[in-house]
């Protein structure tokens, strides 16, 4: 977890998200963009010849690259990183990714044409709640003398193996490269547990069990192996958006969410702008239009608490 508190955290890179942060960052607020770097319909784009300004047209890419560095020159910060989930109820808020927590004061959704319908792992779909979990401090009291696996990335995961050696028996965490990245503090206080296990350089193939989970098979260091393992924590960033965004707002039935014209979710401080939205008319035009709006909210709300 960073000690600092942004002003807004833009959980988005494609063109509604870094509108937004173009704004927020012009209007002096202190913005965070997390991003997946070199991902996104915009990015993928061969060739737009419909965005105005440019009467010759140019790559999704080279749009993505001049609307980043143009948020970057009012100061935006970027983060690459997977989003894993949200505490947002309490003023400062939490946005949890596989590259750490960060904290801010506003949140805004522009995650993109992600549906209702994820990828999932084998398995996962089936033994979700009953075993597969995204939350260790949610169902880790569940754990109590089981031996549980974890499978990730980041400080976000070593937090939660921490948590869990309050009530399992054995912990494998089973870290999906090479380096362990987290903060010496938490990496020091995994090893001297007894209770746990760290293994690097882990792909999850499969969560096999009937009922419950009972074995996971993994690629590790290439060679594929196989777990017993009673619980399953997965912060892959395999989530859909209802179990993203269902807790926080109202979604349609392809799990798009909807909102007013201001843009605003169901929880105080959170917006979703661009194509994540439900009914939008998905174009690179409207999407900057959604994330102007989104950004200026953000800026009128911050500066009437002032």
């Amino acid at each position: 977890m960073t000690d600092k508190i942004y002003d807004v955290i833009v959980v988005g890179g494609g063109p509604a998200g870094l509108t937004a942060a173009l704004y927020t960052g012009r209007a002096r607020l202190s913005t965070l963009v997390i991003e997946k770097e070199n991902q996104g319909s915009l990015y993928m784009a061969h060739k737009i010849d419909n965005y105005p300004g440019f009467p010759e047209g140019l790559t999704g890419t080279e749009l993505n690259h001049l609307m980043k560095e143009q948020a970057k020159k009012f100061g935006a910060e970027f983060v690459d990183g997977t989003l894993l989930g949200f505490d947002p109820y309490e003023e400062i808020k939490i946005v949890k990714t596989d590259a750490g927590n960060f904290k801010c004061k506003n949140i805004i959704v522009a995650t993109g044409t992600g549906k209702n319908f994820g990828k999932k792992l084998k398995g996962e779909k089936e033994l979700l709640g009953k075993g597969v979990s995204y939350c260790a401090t949610c169902d880790g009291a569940f754990t109590k003398f089981m031996t549980v696996s974890l499978v990730g990335q980041g400080e976000e995961l070593a937090e939660e193996a921490l948590f869990l050696t309050k009530f399992s028996k054995h912990i494998r965490v089973m870290v999906t490269e090479s380096e362990f990245k987290c903060s010496k503090e938490s990496y020091e206080a995994l090893k001297s547990s007894d209770k746990v296990e760290i293994i690097t350089d882990v792909k999850l193939l499969e969560i096999k069990g009937n009922e419950y989970v009972e074995e996971l098979v993994v690629l590790e260091k290439g060679e594929e192996k196989i777990y017993k393992s009673d619980f399953v924590f997965l912060y892959l960033g395999t989530k859909n958006n209802t179990e993203l965004y269902g807790e926080f707002a109202k979604l349609d039935k392809e799990g798009y969410i909807i909102t007013g014209p201001d843009l605003k979710m169901n929880v105080e401080g959170m917006y979703a702008a661009g194509d994540i939205r439900s009914g939008m008319i998905r174009q690179v035009t409207v999407a900057t239009a959604d994330g102007t709006i989104a950004a200026l909210e953000v800026a009128k709300n911050t500066l009437k608490k002032k």
